[in-house]
């Protein structure tokens, strides 16, 4: 408990943790190698943040689950509210970690990840988590995928810090990606993948894997709706070094 409550007034990890959040960063996010080292810094200052405030648990013969796994977990949250004032879970706090993808009673086939809104545990594939990182332009990363399934709960729940998103951003992007997802419904639309028309939640967890991981064919495909992805999220993943808006 001492430990946590040192960890919220500490500036800066320790350095033994930051030089491995650097080498863990480094080796498996783009997002991160493209950023200026003042942004570099910000960055691990997040994961360091936010690490003190969720917890992790192993399944399915993970027994402990390794600083290397926290770090490229954690990224996704970190990397999506990169330019938000808040960044720290008050619902989901609680992460699983499979070895690899696995089946969920009342499911036919394998998860690669999934929140459980009702418990607010979120789980993982790490083989997949892993994948998700080490290709990192075909707009397929499960731990953006969930996360962003985590925030759009996170946003929806009144808590003391507030909601993530401005209310105006959000209602301005869902009007638009509302319309995208009736033309993926009709078949009209070839760029976003076909699960973004699912439902809007599903249209948002595409939109973010999309945006940070093919953000040139987004601008060009979607302008106006990559636009307000950017103001929704205070970011440009095209502005090489500092991606923040303000």
């Amino acid at each position: 408990m001492l430990n946590f409550i040192r960890s919220l007034f500490r500036r800066d990890p320790p350095p033994t943790i930051a030089q491995d959040y650097h080498r863990i960063l480094s080796e498996y996010s783009l997002y991160y190698r493209r950023l200026n080292s003042d942004m570099q810094k910000r960055f691990r200052f997040r994961i360091y943040k936010l690490l003190n405030t969720i917890s992790f648990a192993g399944g399915q013969g993970i027994r402990h689950v390794s600083r290397e796994m926290r770090t490229v977990i954690a990224c996704a949250i970190v990397e999506i509210t990169f330019g938000l004032d808040r960044y720290l879970p008050e619902q989901f706090r609680t992460i699983i970690v499979m070895p690899r993808r696995y089946l969920y009673p009342g499911y036919g086939q394998p998860f690669l990840g999934h929140v459980d809104s009702r418990a607010r545990l979120v789980y993982f594939s790490w083989e997949d988590v892993r994948q998700g990182y080490l290709v990192p332009d075909d707009a397929v990363n499960v731990a953006l995928h969930e996360m962003a399934h985590v925030l759009e709960h996170e946003n929806a729940y009144q808590g003391i810090y507030g909601k993530f998103f401005r209310t105006t951003d959000w209602q301005q992007w869902g009007k638009l990606a509302f319309e995208k997802m009736k033309m993926i419904r009709a078949g009209q639309h070839e760029f976003l993948k076909s699960y973004g028309g699912v439902n809007m939640g599903e249209m948002f967890a595409v939109c973010v894997e999309t945006f940070f991981e093919q953000p040139t064919e987004f601008e060009a495909q979607l302008p106006e709706l990559y636009h307000h992805m950017s103001l929704l999220l205070g970011q440009d993943p095209l502005r090489e070094g500092n991606p923040l808006l303000s």
